[in-house]
């Protein structure tokens, strides 16, 4: 099924375009394609993809949601793949949680995204809640009021290819595993890569985050301008009661100018252990470089137990640190059989941890 290719562009953002945006996407049939017009769709409501094995081509289109409570897109098929879409909704407000204020959620086995632009979201910009066997390639998010990418609910076996993320309202980039004691009952997300993703600030939260998950990794990152920590690793207590992390490697790329708010972090590549019951455990950094890391942080590396958490073999390796500043190298408040440093430069030169 093709709808309007090719057309130029145009706007209609005073109708509400979400009943026609839901019959299209519902007469899509099975291993087709739908087009869309290369136009503004407005819609006050929430609007679901729900037949599976379809290809929506988005040709230029933006889909601007005009109400907060509702202003979803979501994805709840098996086999969907989207491509060369904008969604937008309004920047600036208060932040919301539920399913139908995430811009783009996302439920389903084999989902694609594919040159996917998302300016503003009243949550997250996208959010992956209890998908598998899903990729994102090319998939922009700015100004949402939550994370920018947020992966959740056992999300798995996904591969997320150069994301952007810019003046997110928390982290860019987010593994995030809830405890039963959240009011969920999900595996920890899972065997998930994320290739050069690259995170432009954070006006609250951290750049790209694992919190809790299992065999998660991170290639070549470029993270700059964060509110709290550049690379946040952590289990963490009340509220949202963390599963453990098991097996997190963040690897090459650069952390420049993190830690900008006061106490949101205490260093630029951070290990966190704060749920009783979980371990924040085998996490490597490795060939990374820092730079000038901000004033409210503590260090440039910092590995922290508090409440009854804990840590165990956090990997610092070939990591160099370039700062003009007088900050402190390292920080750590865990036992020393916990974690290793190796490799690690102040300016050129070798730094020893004591």
């Amino acid at each position: 099924l093709a709808v309007g290719y090719g057309q130029p562009a145009r706007s209609d953002t005073t109708d509400d375009g979400t009943a026609a945006l839901q019959a299209m996407f519902d007469s899509v049939q099975p291993g087709a394609t739908l087009t869309l017009d290369r136009r503004i769709y407005s819609h006050g409501g929430v609007v679901t993809i729900t037949v599976p094995n379809v290809h929506i081509d988005g040709n230029g289109a933006t889909l601007a949601a005009t109400n907060d409570l509702t202003s979803s897109v979501q994805i709840r098929a098996n086999g969907v793949s989207v491509s060369n879409l904008n969604l937008t909704a309004p920047i600036g407000g208060p932040r919301y949680s539920g399913q139908e204020q995430q811009k783009l959620y996302v439920h389903g086995d084999g989902v694609r995204l594919n040159d996917i632009t998302v300016t503003g979201s009243a949550g997250a910009g996208v959010i992956l809640d209890g998908a598998s066997n899903f990729v994102l390639n090319h998939v922009t998010v700015r100004d949402s009021r939550a994370d920018g990418i947020h992966m959740t609910r056992g999300s798995n076996h996904g591969q997320v290819n150069n994301p952007l993320t810019e003046r997110t309202g928390d982290d860019g980039v987010a593994v995030v595993s809830y405890g039963p004691q959240f009011g969920v009952n999900d595996p920890p997300c899972r065997d998930i890569t994320i290739e050069s993703p690259v995170v432009n600030g954070t006006t609250f939260g951290h750049g790209v985050t694992v919190r809790g998950g299992e065999n998660i990794t991170y290639h070549n990152v470029k993270v700059s301008g964060t509110s709290g920590a550049g690379v946040f690793v952590d289990t963490e207590a009340a509220p949202f009661f963390l599963q453990s992390v098991n097996g997190v490697t963040i690897e090459g790329g650069t952390v420049t100018a993190a830690n900008n708010t006061p106490n949101d972090a205490p260093a630029a590549l951070f290990a966190y252990g704060e749920s009783p019951g979980a371990v924040t455990g085998n996490v490597t950094f490795s060939d990374l470089t820092v730079v000038n890391t901000s004033a409210p942080a503590q260090s440039n590396l910092a590995v922290v137990i508090e409440n009854g958490g804990a840590v165990n073999n956090i990997v610092f390796r070939n990591i160099a640190i370039q700062q003009q500043s007088q900050k402190p190298v390292f920080f750590a408040n865990a036992p020393r059989e916990t974690y290793m440093l190796s490799g690690i430069t102040l300016n050129g030169s070798p730094y020893n941890a004591p």
